[in-house]
């Protein structure tokens, strides 16, 4: 188990990390293996400069084998603001099945301009459907994932209200666990009535730090 203080900095990619789909993670360790011979401080500097770039391109979360197959081991999935679908794109490549929803699935607008299509991502790396919050209803036999839903807003807690109403059994969260980080203080509050599987600290960018978390909803 990693601490929290851990970031990407400490991540060794391994044989099985090589054998997957996963630019996003082979592209940030080639600039992390370019720079070794910068102080650690330097390093981080270095990337965080490049952290938009990625998370525009990718997603927000770095995805790696570990992580991905303790996802894919609660297949079949629905994921609900799926973003630019990369993490839906990698389960999917390691033989997962996923439904992948987001109100605003990445188009031709730059990301960042708030109100045209995707605020975050201009990428796309799995077919995204269009919907919202209340499409969990539709997969109650699927684990809902969720990774980093918009901060202090409502959509994760109309998103687990939908699934738990409908009869759904299994919520994987990914974020830190904050409202002011993501999701809303209800969605937290109700996070307090289910019982936590699993947790699992994240190799993250440094600054975040973020978790995978597993709950039963029975």
């Amino acid at each position: 188990m990693i601490s929290p203080e851990q970031t990407i900095l400490d991540y060794k990619i391994s044989d099985d990390d090589m054998k997957l789909f996963n630019p996003y993670l082979k592209n940030l360790k080639k600039i992390i293996d370019e720079n070794s011979n910068l102080e650690k401080g330097e390093l981080v500097s270095l990337l965080l400069t490049h952290r938009n770039d990625f998370v525009t391109e990718f997603c927000f979360t770095i995805p790696y084998y570990d992580v991905l197959v303790k996802t894919a081991s609660y297949s079949p999935i629905v994921e609900i603001g799926a973003g630019s679908g990369y993490w839906a794109g990698c389960l999917s490549k390691m033989g997962v099945d996923v439904i992948a929803y987001d109100s605003h699935p990445p188009g031709a607008h730059s990301p960042w301009e708030w109100f045209k299509g995707n605020p975050w991502f201009d990428d796309s790396w799995y077919h995204i459907l269009k919907g919202d919050e209340s499409d969990a209803a539709h997969h109650p036999d699927r684990t809902l994932l969720m990774a980093w839903p918009m901060p202090m807003n409502p959509m994760a807690y109309n998103a687990l209200c939908s699934y738990k109403n409908a009869g759904g059994k299994t919520l994987i969260f990914i974020g830190d666990p904050h409202p002011a980080s993501s999701g809303d203080e209800h969605f937290y509050k109700m996070l307090y009535e289910f019982k936590e599987i699993e947790t699992v600290n994240l190799y993250s960018w440094p600054g975040i730090k973020e978790k995978l978390l597993i709950y039963s909803l029975v």
